[in-house]
């Protein structure tokens, strides 16, 4: 089997408070006729964005003709793309070789060890109390779809932080419970730690990216009781964390890393003896199912995760969404992903030049300054 085509489709999918977010979906075809399918997700991180035409006719040049199952081949022009570029081809190689095998993509790593784990929903940062109500509804809503745990982004102003934290116990009790306060290196150590103090009291089960350099984050670590968690973009990164005693847990996002790099992640993690959870970059269903298998295929998952994005998002491109039940991610049956494109949505919401963004500035909820 070789692959005879290489496509991308830049889209752009609206969240369900109405920002406009940009992806794009990669489809190969090999010569027999599989298809395998990628999500390079939430590409808002970059008011620049990629020229489509050029990567398409670039990954065209490198990978027609190559055989999906030769990874000394395949895996360095995987890597030659940035996250979350390189992962949303190394998702649709891994589809690839799963339809081609006709198994479940968790499978070509040995099979399962769950078909289902917990999923948090998150609430972005809020700077003044008029956004308060909106998040209340937002919890309510939610609580009546199953989804009972909660990430809530923090350190835009600490008042209202804790107004809305104070509102959501008043309003839904113990119904609710807080997965994380993620401060998204906003704050110095000193102020993260401040705030944790005057927050404490929500029992979050960890604190997500306290600080922004290694040493305010062990800062941190040594004076809460709380276990620290940070993203983990690479290998290098995970074994510093490690080293460093700056972090408890690694948070690990397959449509940053790509499958493969996850997997590396995972196995370093188990090896210096720090636990885990699969985050998100806000990804729709391919993405986020790809997530769903990589929790399925690795040993050591320890923590709830982020990916709820195919909750987040209006619309998909996918002809049957990601499903969850009783704030559980399931791992979709296969082949591979699990998910099949829909070319009616794929048509609608996409242009590879990118002018649907032209009369919107695009803004993402998670990088608001104030």
């Amino acid at each position: 089997m070789t692959i005879k085509e290489v496509d991308l489709f830049a889209i752009g999918t609206r969240r369900e408070n109405g920002t406009l977010t940009p992806h794009i979906i990669v489809q190969l075809v090999a010569d027999d006729g599989t298809i395998g399918i990628g999500e390079m997700s939430d590409l808002g991180h970059n008011p620049v964005k990629p020229d489509v035409t050029v990567m398409e006719n670039r990954l065209r040049s490198a990978l027609i003709g190559l055989d999906p199952f030769d990874p000394p081949a395949i895996d360095p022009i995987v890597d030659q793309y940035q996250a979350p570029l390189g992962a949303g081809i190394d998702i649709a190689i891994h589809d690839l070789r799963a339809r081609h095998l006709g198994v479940a993509l968790h499978d070509l790593y040995g099979g399962a060890y769950r078909d289902r784990y917990k999923i948090c929903y998150p609430i972005f940062r809020q700077f003044d109390e008029s956004e308060i109500a909106p998040n209340i509804d937002r919890v309510r809503r939610m609580l009546d779809l199953g989804f009972d745990l909660f990430r809530v982004y923090v350190g835009g102003d600490v008042d209202v932080d804790e107004k809305f934290l104070h509102k959501l116990r008043d309003t839904f009790g113990d119904r609710v419970r807080i997965k994380s306060l993620d401060f998204s290196c906003r704050l110095d150590w000193k102020s993260c730690v401040a705030a944790i103090d005057r927050l404490e009291w929500i029992d979050p089960m960890l604190v997500e990216s306290p600080a922004p350099d290694l040493a305010g984050k062990r800062k941190v670590r040594e004076r809460v009781r709380f276990p620290i968690s940070e993203h983990c973009g690479n290998e290098a990164q995970a074994i510093a964390f490690a080293e460093s005693e700056a972090v408890d847990i690694l948070n690990i996002t397959t449509c940053h890393q790509g499958i493969r790099r996850s997997r590396h992640l995972f196995a370093i993690a188990q090896a210096c003896g720090l636990s885990t959870l699969i985050g998100t970059t806000q990804e729709l269903s391919i993405g986020t199912s790809a997530q769903a298998h990589l929790g399925a295929s690795v040993p050591n998952l320890d923590y709830p995760g982020d990916a709820s994005g195919a909750q987040l998002y209006v619309d998909d491109v996918v002809r049957h969404r990601i499903t969850y039940e009783d704030g559980h991610l399931i791992v979709p049956e296969g082949p591979g992903l699990g998910m099949e494109l829909d070319e009616v949505q794929l048509t609608r919401l996409g242009d590879n030049r990118w002018e649907f963004f032209l009369p919107q500035p695009l803004s993402r909820q998670e990088d608001r300054k104030n």
